[in-house]
């Protein structure tokens, strides 16, 4: 069964106990947290956080059967360096949806990795996870955030106000959602030449 990804430029994998430093060491950072109703998180609360995703994930490999979560670290493709990592969290209530996530490291920040991680998101629930839904969120003042979704084609949904309140501030919700349905053929051909 494949665990592994790659676009031209990334590398995506399954999360493994081997990606548990970098990803502690990355939500540890105030910058990278800024928007995010969590963080910065010591490496307990990481490793407590991950450990169920990459214990499923063995899990359900050893079986020869899909995960109920993919949670993907995302490396460089040429040098293999840790860049962050995005997520499609399964819905309780609704089979075939799935919450959208993804953090990059600040070194990578402005280089259009985020929107590349969001789009094999898209592709990966449509030809591999069988979704029918993808739902994301973020924070209204994430503009980066709101253009990855928007690039990715979400269209937002609703809107929270003084939804979180983190690092002494409110902030607005701002709910984004993608029916697979909406996704035209032509776009996701052009996906399956991309991600292999």
């Amino acid at each position: 069964m494949q665990t592994t990804w790659t676009s031209p430029s990334l590398t995506l994998s399954y999360v493994t106990l081997k990606d548990f430093t970098p990803i502690s060491d990355m939500l540890a950072k105030e910058g990278v947290c800024r928007w995010l109703f969590f963080g910065p998180n010591t490496p307990e609360t990481t490793h407590a956080y991950f450990l169920p995703f990459v214990d499923q994930n063995n899990l359900a490999l050893s079986e020869k059967r899909t995960p109920p979560h993919f949670v993907f670290t995302i490396r460089d493709r040429g040098t293999g360096a840790f860049i962050g990592q995005c997520a499609l969290i399964a819905e309780d209530l609704s089979p075939g949806a799935y919450l959208t996530g993804y953090q990059i490291d600040e070194p990578y920040w402005n280089r259009g990795i985020g929107s590349e991680a969001c789009t094999f998101l898209v592709w990966f629930a449509s030809r591999i996870a069988g979704a029918y839904r993808l739902n994301a969120d973020t924070a209204a003042g994430n503009q980066g955030s709101v253009r990855v979704l928007e690039k990715s084609g979400f269209v937002p949904e609703g809107r929270q106000r003084k939804y979180w309140h983190a690092r002494g501030e409110y902030h607005d919700r701002i709910l984004f959602g993608l029916l697979m349905e909406e996704i035209e053929d032509d776009v996701l051909s052009t996906l399956d030449k991309l991600f292999s």
